[in-house]
């Protein structure tokens, strides 16, 4: 299996891992932080999006960014208590697994030489080396970290761990 191909794998892996947490959350929950200053799902599935876009947009794709996804969901941005900027629950689920699943597509389609470019003008140029080694983290690393937040939330919302 190409290096492309296993960093897709592992990917789409993270969109089931994703549906285990956030299938059983109660909509009108979404995007409510419950008093704290924990990052609630909707935050998270977008932030996770925007960026699995950006690696595709690494690797020369088009992840087709919405005008304020920047704005609501990139590094430094403020998760906020106003459920009103952000998409309902099987929108945001929805635009989340489309987005993974396209930037998931395009590393596969991806040849060595996209993934071994280097990540010279990056945010990582000087943590890592490769584009590969950007992508992979940003859809295999930087994917769970942020699920974790997921979990965590579920504990402040009262919920019981995912199954």
């Amino acid at each position: 299996m190409s290096t492309a191909a296993t960093i897709a794998s592992s990917a789409r892996f993270m969109i089931k891992i994703t549906d285990l947490l956030v299938e059983d959350i109660p909509a009108e929950q979404f995007a409510d932080r419950h008093g704290t200053t924990i990052n609630h799902p909707a935050f998270v599935l977008g932030h996770l999006g925007y960026y699995v876009g950006v690696a595709m947009e690494f690797l020369g794709g088009d992840a087709g960014f919405d005008p304020n996804e920047a704005t609501l969901y990139e590094h430094g941005a403020e998760c906020l208590d106003d459920a009103s900027r952000y998409p309902a629950k099987d929108a945001c689920i929805a635009s989340f697994k489309a987005r993974m699943t396209a930037a998931a597509d395009f590393v596969a389609s991806c040849d060595d030489a996209a993934l071994e470019a280097s990540s010279a003008g990056t945010f990582f140029e000087d943590r890592m080396d490769t584009m590969g080694e950007v992508v992979n983290f940003m859809l295999i690393g930087h994917v769970p970290l942020h699920l974790g937040q997921i979990s965590a939330w579920r504990r402040v919302a009262g919920m019981g761990p995912a199954t």
